[in-house]
């Protein structure tokens, strides 16, 4: 058995079809990405579809001042639903995927997606699970930013980060989440002394350790 069809077997297990994979044996890659690179860039043409098997990425919006949002995660055997919007219209990319851990990726050409589609349903429903995934993901940040106060918003922000990093402990300043909601430092200092009063973190040097 190749590598990549490994790697399908074990993070992608419903990718099964033995022509797909024979497909995948021919036209796909294995890249390794280190930790704090961008896979993707805002402006950026998107050549080939990122398939994450290990590590962790973050995805960003910028508004029209440069000013970015982080909206969510992608984990090992999920990939990104905006690489899938750019190669059927053939658009730039309007977010920036950045690697949080060593990652490694399983990477196909985009001029393979059109006859993937028609061709494959195990590609297919994959395709339309990943929109339906980073769909609901989109829909928790907006409920987030329109309906939760600010302290409500970094509990949750903290929370999300806690379960897909498998930890209770978090190595991050406060001007890193500051960065990714989007306001200042001194309010978020402000807030987590709030939040470590009331009992649901406790702060250290870079570090956040939840207690819930």
């Amino acid at each position: 058995m190749s590598e990549i069809r490994e790697l399908l077997r074990k993070h992608f297990p419903n990718l099964n079809d033995p022509q797909l994979l024979d497909e995948f044996d021919q036209s796909a890659q294995i890249k390794e990405i280190p930790a704090g690179q961008a896979i993707m860039n805002f402006g950026q043409h998107i050549r080939e579809i990122p398939l994450l098997v290990s590590g962790l990425l973050k995805v960003y919006r910028e508004d029209d001042d440069g000013n970015e949002l982080f909206l969510y995660h992608i984990n090992a055997g999920q990939s990104c639903a905006i690489s899938f919007v750019c190669s059927f219209s053939d658009r730039i990319s309007q977010i920036r995927a950045e690697t949080v851990e060593n990652s490694v990726f399983i990477t196909i050409p985009i001029e393979k997606m059109d006859s993937w589609m028609r061709d494959y349903k195990s590609w297919y429903y994959y395709v339309l699970a990943t929109y339906r995934e980073r769909f609901e993901e989109m829909l928790k940040t907006i409920d987030s930013i329109a309906f939760h106060k600010m302290d409500e918003r970094v509990l949750e922000y903290l929370k999300r980060h806690s379960k897909v990093r498998g930890t209770m402990k978090l190595q991050m300043t406060h001007q890193d989440i500051a960065y990714e909601l989007n306001t200042s430092r001194e309010v978020i200092s402000r807030l987590l002394k709030k939040l470590e009063q009331n009992g649901y973190l406790k702060l250290g040097r870079n570090e956040i350790e939840m207690l819930e």
